[in-house]
């Protein structure tokens, strides 16, 4: 029984990371295509893991947990606004307004990914990596140079990140992974993940000075290496490693 829940949860990511791309693969005006895939990956973690799935797919929230990511995802959206309001303007950037339906589906996107590299990886590595802290840092910089080799090889630009952007990359995981493992849950870091996505992913970026619209990776470049940004994501990480830290030295002690 439990090689076979093993197998089980060595085959849940798998599939997962099988179907995450398929959205972007699309055309432009995709939004549906992530939901689609949510239900997707809700149905195969249902036959794969069994009547549990959605503990272990880091679905299952208090009541008051669930209230609490409402309140989170609207705080990090509106602050996400406000500080990117700044940002591109001290970085000679225009935003257009974002597109509702493609709001709607980052949403899903980030519960998409959230699902599969918070819950489904991060539960399948505790497993054999007892350290906390440690799988916290050790996925962070995972997420961190998976970003740069995406941009640098597999994007048409091939353009790479610089040192800044890929320091916030590395910070930003560090938030999330440590929000998985203190709660043990993907709703916290699902609000953060989102309510960032939804304000600045879907709307059009533009050079102020060329009126030229930006790619993903120059947004990414110029919007996550600012100094802002990164100082940002700095503070929470050091706040939410410290937590995780603590906790999990706490359990140890018990």
């Amino acid at each position: 029984m439990q090689s076979q829940q093993g197998r089980a949860k060595l085959v849940a990511p798998l599939v997962v990371a099988l179907l995450l791309p398929w959205p972007l693969l699309l055309a432009p005006d995709n939004w549906w295509a992530f939901v689609l895939i949510t239900a997707a990956i809700a149905v195969t973690l249902r036959l794969v893991l069994g009547p549990g799935w959605t503990s272990i797919a880091g679905l299952k929230l208090s009541p008051a947990h669930a209230l609490l990511v409402i309140a989170s995802f609207a705080i990090v959206a509106t602050g996400s606004k406000v500080l990117l309001a700044a940002v591109y303007q001290s970085a000679g950037l225009i935003s257009k307004p974002a597109n509702i339906e493609n709001q709607i589906g980052f949403l899903f996107q980030a519960l998409n990914e959230e699902i599969l590299f918070r819950a489904l990886l991060i539960g399948f590595i505790i497993q054999y990596v007892r350290s906390a802290p440690l799988v916290s840092i050790g996925l962070a910089l995972l997420f961190s140079a998976t970003h740069f080799f995406l941009y640098r090889f597999s994007n048409p630009l091939h353009l790479p990140l610089s040192i800044a952007a890929l320091a916030t990359l590395f910070f930003a995981g560090v938030v999330m992974n440590s929000l998985y493992l203190i709660f043990r849950h993907v709703g916290f870091s699902w609000s953060l993940h989102a309510g960032w996505n939804v304000v600045w992913l879907p709307a059009p970026i533009y050079d102020a000075a060329s009126h030229e619209l930006l790619h993903e990776p120059q947004v990414f470049d110029r919007v996550l290496g600012s100094p802002a940004i990164m100082a940002a994501a700095c503070a929470m990480a050091v706040l939410s490693f410290a937590i995780l830290v603590r906790r999990s030295s706490g359990q140890t002690s018990n």
